[in-house]
């Protein structure tokens, strides 16, 4: 996903589409939908499956790599430590995933993942760096089109019902692709068949970057995106990122 054609930027931090609050020490989702994400339940979404991994951008430059960043660190991929990063880009292009050949200069974000990534979820041998726009395709949850008939006329409480039921067996497509066997409900945290959560993208709109009161650490943010967590619901009992 090309976010930037000059200079290097972070990821933006992303809001769910619920409002949250601090509900017994945890900070969580409650009934009320922000108005600048209702697009979110409508035939304007698309949702992908939220990867447990660590962000990770290339920029390109002339058809080449020139630098790596996770998050706001410059990767020295000569450094001890940092063979993961350099694995996982390579191995994204071995799997035709990116190349960097065939794209126009700028910076590319994804997701990294592996044996040294978040305690290596999805059980992978080597590290791997998924791009966004792989993932839209690739991870896409099919059973949210399906749901949009269902959401129009409801109050936000009925959404968010509906919602809470979805997220408490949320299981992963790519653990299901990677042949991973577990049960997935509200006793379960990330381990076995969980998902992480489902990230949401407005369908043929350009990713612009704003200032929004609730980003977090007052970063930017942006409104063609957003993301919900399996954590970010009170039932949760796993360890909250």
């Amino acid at each position: 996903m090309l976010l930037s054609k000059s200079s290097v930027i972070d990821m933006p931090k992303l809001l769910s589409p619920f409002y949250r609050e601090e509900i017994n020490k945890n900070y969580v989702c409650v009934p009320k939908i922000r108005d600048e994400f209702r697009w979110v339940f409508t035939e304007e979404a698309i949702a992908v499956e939220k990867l447990d991994g660590t962000n990770v951008s290339v920029v390109v430059r002339d058809g080449k790599i020139v630098e790596i960043w996770n998050r706001t660190n410059k990767i020295e991929i000569w450094k001890k430590g940092n063979k993961r990063f350099v694995e996982g880009i390579l191995e994204a292009i071995e799997k035709g995933y990116f190349n960097p050949e065939q794209v126009e200069d700028g910076q590319y974000f994804g997701e990294l993942i592996g044996p040294l990534v978040n305690g290596n979820p999805y059980q992978l041998e080597t590290h791997l760096w998924i791009p966004f726009d792989v993932m839209k395709v690739k991870l896409k949850f099919k059973f949210w089109d399906k749901l949009i008939p269902e959401f129009k006329g409801k109050s936000d409480e009925d959404i968010f019902k509906i919602v809470d039921e979805i997220f408490r067996g949320l299981w992963s497509l790519y653990k299901r692709q990677k042949g991973i066997k577990g049960e997935v409900n509200e006793n379960v945290g990330f381990e076995g068949m969980a998902a992480e959560g489902i990230v949401f993208y407005r369908k043929d709109k350009e990713i612009n970057l704003v200032k929004h009161p609730d980003a977090p650490g007052g970063k930017l943010t942006t409104l063609e995106m957003c993301k919900l967590r399996r954590d970010m619901f009170e039932w949760f009992k796993g360890r909250r990122h």
